[in-house]
């Protein structure tokens, strides 16, 4: 069983005066590993926020990882659960959810991922991107019909391709990274899930001094201050982990 080091979590709304479309999964042990997520609910429709809460609160409930490891079986049992939400009142007709989660122990890790949350993992004194998110702005770029640079500032970069919804067909990702391919440091592992509204900030500049990369906490609090003191354009949530894996 890895040991849990250090973990740490914030969701807020952009403003007090509108909800939270986001939910999150503080690390979590689920049989001899950790379980953490974030989930976006699609703000343009009513009940986004309800969604995403449904996603999260499917994962807590997990109780085995190989029922965990079947993406398709996850996401579609969540789908199922939003379709029951749209028929109690049809205003949520259109309610959808990104969802992203990964579950790390002595073996690897597993991630599994739709929309445009990110999966972050440490390594040396840089944060390595593991998802590629599911946008019109990153399907225009992989097929090389416009540039990142020509995209910067439209739409396409918050338009989805996909999610968990019960309108769109979902293509999620789903892989797996063996623990001798994970970059530890004296066996420690750090881990970051991000929503869009926190890792915007993040790749605007992508690094802090040596001491805050080293702590999770530390870069919690630093990253959550530079939010805020940026000003938010979305609802921002972040779930950080350090492990020690054997």
């Amino acid at each position: 069983m890895p040991n849990l080091i250090e973990s740490s979590a914030f969701s807020f709304p952009k403003n007090q005066d509108r909800k939270n479309q986001d939910s999150i999964l503080a690390p979590r042990r689920l049989d001899d590993g950790y379980l953490l997520a974030v989930a976006d609910g699609v703000g343009s429709y009513p009940g986004g926020d309800i969604a995403s809460k449904i996603a999260i609160e499917y994962l807590r409930k997990i109780t085995s990882k190989e029922h965990l490891f079947n993406t398709e079986k996850v996401l579609s049992e969540i789908k199922d659960r939003i379709i029951q939400l749209s028929k109690k009142n049809e205003s949520y007709l259109q309610a959808a959810t990104t969802l992203t989660f990964a579950f790390i122990n002595n073996d690897g890790l597993k991630v599994s991922h739709i929309g445009d949350c990110r999966v972050y993992i440490k390594e040396g004194e840089r944060l390595k991107q593991l998802t590629k998110d599911h946008t019109q702005f990153q399907k225009l770029v992989d097929e090389k019909a416009f540039t990142k640079k020509y995209l910067e500032g439209t739409k396409a970069r918050s338009i989805l391709t996909t999610a968990i919804s019960p309108n769109v067909e979902m293509k999620a990702d789903s892989f797996f990274i063996p623990r001798a391919e994970l970059p530890c440091e004296s066996n420690i592992f750090n881990i970051y899930i991000m929503s869009d509204g926190a890792h915007h900030f993040w790749e605007k500049r992508p690094r802090f001094s040596p001491n805050t990369m080293n702590s999770i906490s530390q870069f919690s609090n630093s990253f959550k201050r530079r939010i805020e003191k940026l000003s938010p354009i979305d609802d921002y949530s972040y779930v950080g982990l350090a492990i020690n894996l054997t």
